[in-house]
């Protein structure tokens, strides 16, 4: 293969990879794809369906996404090999012209995947996670069409939705789990014909689609009634719908109250757990996509945007004031719900601003752990980069990619870089004061805690009426996520050590299972009861076996047990012993007691034990203003000035 025959396979592909050289070694499984999402795929699915997705599973865009993940996994062994092939003083192109493309390539091929086994399985994985997931959803989707039809009905009060096609599929890059599913974007084609009229209006609607149980998303800040139109008597009220009630009554009785009201929104789960037990991995469902849509800035008039409309762009025009302070004070609201009933893993990708206020998502980490701080909630973390869902700004140093070498690069100076990027997300406001330039609203402490302090008032109210007696009654077997270690520390740990390192590319350095045990082996000792023991995890077949699969392992906790589930769904086993390594004669294996003091994963039911009463009974009697001094202390020592010079203007993407 020369050069010019590859650049000529990616046109026909239409992809353009993050390195064309690099891309040789995985123009196979490109051409793979091809063939699976043009042809396999629409016998696979029938006619129906697939001429219902068709658009979507041809795009350039899905082959892309495919190009930049083989890309990030093939960095190392080609990283590894410029390094053994110091000695020749190549520069980066005479590395692949003299020992990948040519007349051997199909040989030279094998002979590097051979080599650099690692990459060669991550490949392989890569391409069956990607086209199964696709696979998965398309038939989802498509099964789904009159359910999601009621679901835009719902949405968008007296109108018809008749969904006709799905157009575009956009990978989000979340992690891989439960056997290589990923949240994915949908954009759909809907007819849409409004009340009084006959002629239906062709409408891009966009969804996201959820691979895992969303049921209790649903039952903290779903609509019911957007819920119930879909599915009957799914539930009565969501939490943040109770508040909203109790807050409506406060008013009535205390007209001078200023507190505002929890945003909602759309979401549908399709399968989950509670009603009946379905395998963990066939649950799924749907949510309302939450835009952050700009449009109407390229025209100004004396630093005005007069047309300009934005979810979270303060333009000049308007009143920034109102805006901000509504903003933190219905943040401020949501640090009390989410400290009272535990719901946590809330950073700055899991908070999205739609029409100036802000939204929480992928609430699924809730009510099993303690929440004695705002910490606890990830709305507001520290650091030189913080991530909280209220004072993080962007993510640094996560997400990267591959530089190639300077051609003039020979030798030693030959080498791939890793670049990581900056990320900035969703979370926050933001001021337009100039054309194509923003400046972020910095953290309106005092509106925050008058926000809060509102929140714990309505919830004392609340739970003095017995508001929330039946939402947790509806809440048993409800499947929720359990962090036993947050998903950088499995990445940190596991997949980037031997997946991204380059010394790891031919499989000689680490194997999963001395990465696992090694870590068994550091938590087991540093075990101490009563603690949740949260090393079983590690010791459990299926935490390598995810891990080897290239998932990162996920847990749950069936609302109402005292034990915690893998990604099958099966409980974990507390064991007398396990496996670790000797630390005195490594890699020797040793058995390790393990010492619980009780046959349970917890102590007792997490939910009803701390939740219930420790969080949420507590505000209703003689407990609540030290509960609230608690957790009102906790945000104004986590939110230390921010530093304004931290990227204090960027360009507009």
């Amino acid at each position: 293969m020369t050069y010019p025959e590859l650049v000529g396979d990616l046109r026909d592909l239409r992809v353009t990879p993050p390195d064309t050289y690099r891309a040789s070694l995985y123009l196979d499984y490109l051409r793979l794809a091809q063939t699976f999402f043009q042809t396999t795929l629409a016998t696979n699915l029938g006619a129906a369906n697939y001429s219902f997705v068709r658009t979507a599973v041809r795009s350039a865009s899905l082959m892309n996404a495919m190009a930049e993940m083989f890309d990030l996994y093939i960095g190392p062994a080609v990283d590894e090999a410029l390094n053994t092939n110091i000695p020749q003083n190549e520069n980066y192109q005479q590395y692949f012209e003299r020992n990948i493309m040519g007349n051997n390539y199909p040989q030279n091929l094998i002979a590097f995947r051979n080599t650099y086994t690692v990459s060669t399985g991550a490949l392989q994985l890569l391409y069956n996670h990607f086209t199964g997931n696709i696979e998965q959803a398309c038939r989802r989707v498509y099964a789904d069409k009159a359910a999601i039809d009621t679901f835009f009905d719902a949405l968008t009060p007296n109108t018809n939705n008749a969904v006709q096609e799905l157009i575009n599929i956009k990978s989000t890059g979340s992690d891989f789990h439960k056997g290589g599913t990923q949240v994915l974007i949908f954009t759909l084609n809907v007819d849409v014909v409004a009340l009084f009229d006959i002629n239906p209006k062709a409408e891009v609607k966009r969804l996201v689609y959820k691979p895992s149980d969303i049921e209790a998303d649903c039952l903290l800040a779903g609509k019911a009634d957007i819920i119930n139109a879909v599915n009957p008597g799914f539930m009565t009220a969501s939490l943040f719908e109770i508040y909203n009630t109790q807050l409506a009554a406060y008013k009535l009785a205390h007209p001078a109250f200023t507190g505002l009201p929890m945003p909602t929104y759309g979401i549908l789960p399709r399968v989950f757990q509670s009603t009946p037990h379905v395998q963990l991995r066939n649950t799924y469902g749907y949510i309302e996509f939450l835009n952050n849509d700009l449009s109407g800035t390229t025209i100004q008039f004396n630093g005005y945007f007069p047309f300009a409309q934005s979810d979270y762009l303060i333009f000049n025009s308007q009143n920034a004031a109102s805006i901000i302070r509504t903003f933190y004070r219905t943040e401020g609201a949501i640090s009390a719900l989410a400290c009272s009933f535990s719901m946590q893993d809330l950073h700055l990708e899991n908070l999205r601003v739609k029409q100036y206020l802000p939204y929480l998502i992928d609430m699924e980490i809730s009510l099993n752990k303690a929440s004695d701080n705002i910490g606890a909630t990830s709305l507001i973390s520290g650091g030189a980069s913080p991530i909280g869902g209220i004072n993080g700004l962007y993510l640094d140093a996560q997400d990267f990619h591959w530089v190639t070498p300077p051609a003039t690069a020979t030798g030693s100076a030959c080498y791939l870089q890793q670049q990581f990027e900056v990320v900035y997300k969703e979370n926050r406001l933001w001021n337009w004061e100039s054309l194509r330039n923003k400046q972020y609203v910095p953290v309106n402490q005092p509106e925050l805690l008058t926000g809060f302090a509102d929140g714990m008032e309505i919830l004392r109210y609340a739970q003095q009426n017995n508001a929330f007696d039946a939402w947790f009654t509806r809440l048993d077997d409800v499947v929720v996520r359990y962090i036993p270690y947050a998903t950088a520390t499995f990445r940190n740990s596991f997949i980037s050590p031997y997946y991204f390192n380059p010394s790891n590319a031919t499989g000689n350095l680490y194997t999963m299972a001395a990465l696992v045990r090694g870590m068994l082996t550091t938590e087991a000792h540093d075990y101490q009861a009563p603690a949740n023991p949260n090393f079983l995890v590690l010791a459990g077949i299926q935490c390598l076996t995810d891990l080897t699969n290239m998932d990162v392992p996920i847990y749950y906790y069936r609302i109402g047990m005292q034990e915690i589930l893998d990604s099958m769904g099966a409980q974990v086993a507390i064991p007398a012993f396990v496996t670790i390594n000797d630390n005195n004669i490594p890699p020797n294996p040793i058995q390790f007691p393990v010492a619980l003091g009780r046959m349970t994963f917890f102590p007792n039911i997490p939910t009803t034990a701390i939740i219930d009463q420790q969080q949420v009974q507590v505000l209703g009697g003689a407990g609540y203003a030290a509960r609230v001094l608690q957790l009102q202390t906790s945000i104004t020592t986590a939110l230390h000035p921010e530093d304004l010079s931290l990227h204090n203007a960027i360009p507009v993407n």
